[in-house]
């Protein structure tokens, strides 16, 4: 009977101490791979896709190849390219919630940290199932959506918005790897 009474006492205390770890654990976290059948059913649809589209062209005039002033600007040149966000690039992720912080671990292609609310030019903002992410850069505003489905996988949508040129919206589906 002692040793009743002892257990009876302590399933308080132990559930008090094991039910908010449990609680805590975010439907978001775990390994996740890409499944290309779902992710190429979300597609969105591209038909109105101009091949011109985001491209800016520099007008300029010359008589004998002389250039002649035309009263604009020269359009500034840069050698750096925009490269797309790196969830875009992957088949294999992991996401890892400690706290505010957010760790997306990209196989084979990169890291991403992110901390709640804005740091560094990007906000972050989580709940137990959807994680969002936007910032701005100066050629374009990006923002990534992590969310579970309704049938437990992982869509994440890229909304890409440049300055100059049309909106891109991707989307990817990725399954949940038991561990």
């Amino acid at each position: 009977m002692p040793l009743l009474r002892t257990a009876s006492a302590l399933f308080p205390v132990l559930m008090v101490i094991t039910v908010p770890a449990f609680a805590a654990s975010s439907l978001l976290e775990g390994r996740w791979l890409i499944n290309q059948e779902l992710t190429s059913e979300v597609r969105p649809d591209d038909t109105d896709y101009d091949w011109f589209d985001g491209f800016v062209f520099n007008h300029s005039i010359s008589v004998g190849g002389v250039p002649v002033p035309t009263g604009s600007s020269p359009t500034p040149t840069s050698n750096t390219e925009v490269k797309n966000p790196e969830v875009l690039q992957t088949h294999e992720m992991i996401i890892a919630l400690i706290e505010d912080e957010a760790l997306l671990t990209y196989v084979g292609v990169g890291k991403e940290q992110l901390r709640k609310g804005s740091y560094r030019g990007t906000r972050s903002k989580w709940s137990n199932k959807k994680l969002t992410s936007s910032y701005q850069s100066t050629s374009r505003k990006v923002t990534k959506t992590y969310e579970i489905r309704k049938d437990g996988r992982l869509l994440v949508t890229v909304k890409l918005n440049p300055k100059e040129g049309k909106t891109r919206v991707y989307k990817r589906v990725f399954d949940r790897v038991d561990s």
